[in-house]
């Protein structure tokens, strides 16, 4: 349920604000089967998670079971799979939404993921800078570059 208003939300006002700094029409995805995008989803979410994915979806379960299914098989195999963006351009642009929307955490996860996925820390920071890009959460992306990347700066 908290999807639904915490997340739809979120997604319908912040699809708006990219559409309006970078126009383009969206094609509709073609419907597969669900085993298909959970394989899919877990392929991907291995990768964006690398050493930390058996956690991930351990703490997921515990929050909610059908959250740890949904996050693979909806999120990541249905969604974020699917043909079109590549998975370096995905976490570049998850990265921007996470540092313009201020949910640190994830934020961290997908510095990381961004790396994982082939983008270069030069591409991370700005598609972090640019999601910051409102001053309010410039501090938030560069605390969370710090837990992401401490050795760098």
């Amino acid at each position: 349920m908290l999807v639904l208003y915490a997340g739809y939300p979120a997604a319908l006002e912040t699809l708006r604000e990219l559409l309006a700094h970078w126009p383009g029409e969206a094609i509709p995805s073609r419907e597969e089967s669900t085993d298909r995008w959970r394989r899919r989803g877990a392929a991907l979410c291995r990768r964006v998670y690398g050493p930390v994915y058996p956690r991930l979806v351990r703490t997921v379960r515990a929050l909610h079971p059908d959250l740890a299914v949904w996050m693979e098989e909806q999120g990541y195999g249905r969604v974020l799979a699917r043909p079109g963006l590549s998975p370096r351009l995905r976490e570049l642009v998850t990265v921007a939404v996470l540092a313009h929307t201020g949910w640190e955490r994830q934020l961290v996860s997908h510095l990381l993921g961004a790396r994982r996925t082939g983008a270069t820390a030069a591409e991370v920071r700005a598609a972090s800078s640019l999601g910051a890009s409102a001053g309010r959460r410039r501090a938030l992306v560069e605390r969370a570059w710090r837990t992401a990347f401490p050795k760098t700066k």
